[in-house]
């Protein structure tokens, strides 16, 4: 509204410019002459820490693109990161907003509120308490003011990005990202904008625990009882509020830092059970994903032993869907890996299937070669798999493979194809992924490969229909051989390891080429 305008947004502005320009004072003027790639890396640090808000998530994407941002922009975004700390907003106003969402005060809903938050994040903070039924809960609340200042920050970034559009030329920009910079951003702020409404996180975790409770892919799969999600508490959950049960556990960041902190026979068998239903969560059912699974959205939950028997997952403010037709060219460029030999063929018939589904990915009136496309695929395929960040030792991050993959869409440009938006959430599913193989053994990297394949072929024998459309009668039947053989290590001896690790960047293609 037009009083929203007068009276919010120029305190936001002008808190917003006094950020900055508190950042560009530990900049001195002679740095600047001497080194000024140093200089510049500094001042994005020291604004990045002061910032928050919506520069930490375009942070994220620079953090996350190696080889589009110079290397001492990265580190610089990557620094940040690791080193940001929050402070808390005051009491008062976590009460304020209590009491505006939901219309009662903090001592009537909770028996028990803590006032320092347990975390504190650019978006909202997150504190313990207990509701006056007796249940131990946390309660996430939005930041004062965070939806204005966001607004302030992609308002920037969008000129920015319109400038870049101008100057780098249409031709260019597509060679980078599968749309124009402006509408990247849009999609970032979209994206980020909808973390800010906790309604959609609370629908979100409702969504997910209603398909790990109805699955039948996941039953076939013996999978169904492997991975949880916290309760939620409807009565103490606004769109600024969200109340969900506490689980007790110990956050994979905590693993991550040390792996003998628990027992790492434990922790790594649920680890390898909890990636293959987040796999599976991406084309089965309802097919809605976490799509920000970093290692502190994964709690290792102890069972009565003490040992970790289960993995939780928290924090679904970040979650995709995918259509049908994308579901489908996914799963058929998996299964081209499901061989003695890559069919590269039948992964461009991926790209195909999702053309004639959605015509607007592809250039209009313009049809896919696939023997062609095939043919160009080879050599970048080839080098994708000798760059595989699933190997050992492997880097993610590594520029090399980021150029690879910019490559490939520069392939998939010249044939007229589009990637599709709805991959954009996908991508730092893809790094989480590879990051989490690096913390495994060889035992529970050949046990991650196996329960994989046994979830594409419960995937294929819960949807037959799909299944016959989708993979060739060959790969179908190697597929339901391995789901019905008692022993499941024969299931990745069916596969050889160089074969997988390239189904793994199989999938991983589409969801990391595209860096916004």
């Amino acid at each position: 509204t037009a009083k929203f305008v007068v009276a919010d947004l120029p305190p936001v502005l002008v808190g917003r410019t006094a950020d900055l320009s508190r950042a560009l004072l530990h900049v001195r003027l002679q740095d600047v002459v001497n080194d000024p790639k140093h200089s510049a890396a500094l001042a994005t640090h020291k604004a990045l820490d002061l910032m928050g808000g919506g520069f930490v998530k375009m942070a994220q994407v620079v953090a996350h693109s190696p080889a589009l941002f110079p290397d001492a922009f990265v580190r610089a975004c990557r620094g940040s990161l690791a080193q940001a700390v929050t402070p808390p907003a005051p009491m008062d106003d976590i009460e304020r907003i209590l009491l505006e969402d939901l219309g009662l005060k903090v001592t009537d809903l909770f028996e028990n509120f803590e006032e320092e938050p347990i975390a504190s994040a650019s978006i909202a903070q997150v504190h313990a308490a207990r509701l006056r039924s007796g249940e131990h809960c946390v309660v996430k609340v939005l930041r004062p003011r965070v939806r204005e200042r966001l607004s302030v920050d992609f308002a920037a970034a969008t000129l920015l990005a319109r400038f870049a559009d101008l100057v780098l030329g249409e031709d260019v920009v597509l060679q980078l990202v599968s749309a124009s910079l402006t509408a990247c951003v849009e999609e970032l702020r979209t994206a980020v904008m909808a973390e800010c409404d906790l309604s959609v996180e609370r629908q979100n975790i409702e969504d997910f625990r209603n398909w790990l409770d109805t699955s039948v892919t996941l039953r076939r799969a013996r999978l169904h009882d492997t991975v949880r999600v916290p309760r939620t508490f409807s009565e103490a959950s606004a769109s600024r509020v969200l109340t969900m049960e506490r689980i007790e556990g110990v956050p994979f960041s905590d693993i991550c830092a040390n792996p003998q902190c628990e027992a790492p026979e434990q922790w790594q068998k649920s680890l390898t059970s909890a990636l293959s239903v987040a796999a599976l969560s991406v084309i089965d059912g309802t097919a809605i994903f976490h799509a920000d699974l970093h290692c502190g959205n994964m709690i290792a939950v102890p069972g009565e032993t003490g040992a970790c028997e289960r993995v939780a997952f928290i924090d679904f403010g970040c979650c995709g869907r995918l259509p049908a037709p994308l579901r489908g060219t996914l799963l058929m460029q998996a299964s081209a890996f499901a061989g003695s030999r890559p069919d590269v063929r039948q992964f461009c018939e991926g790209f195909a299937h999702a053309l004639q589904r959605i015509p607007e990915l592809g250039v209009p009136g313009q049809a896919l070669d696939v023997d062609a496309l095939a043919e160009d695929m080879k050599p970048v395929l080839a080098e994708l798999q000798r760059l595989n960040p699933f190997r050992g030792r492997s880097d993610p991050m590594s520029p090399a493979l980021h150029m690879e993959l910019f490559r490939l869409q520069g392939v998939l440009c010249r044939h007229g194809v589009q990637l599709p938006r709805e991959f954009a959430l996908l991508i730092k599913t893809g790094c989480f992924g590879a990051l989490y193989f690096s913390l495994l053994d060889e035992q529970h990297r050949r046990r991650l490969f196996s329960q994989l394949m046994i979830a594409g072929a419960a995937f294929a024998a819960s949807n037959p229909k799909d299944a016959r459309q989708l993979l060739r009668p060959a790969k179908l039947a190697a597929l339901l051989s391995a789901l019905q053989s008692s022993d499941r290590s024969l299931a990745f001896d069916r596969l050889k390891p160089v074969m997988l690790l390239a189904a793994c960047i199989a999938l991983t293609v589409p969801l990391l080429a595209r860096q916004m």
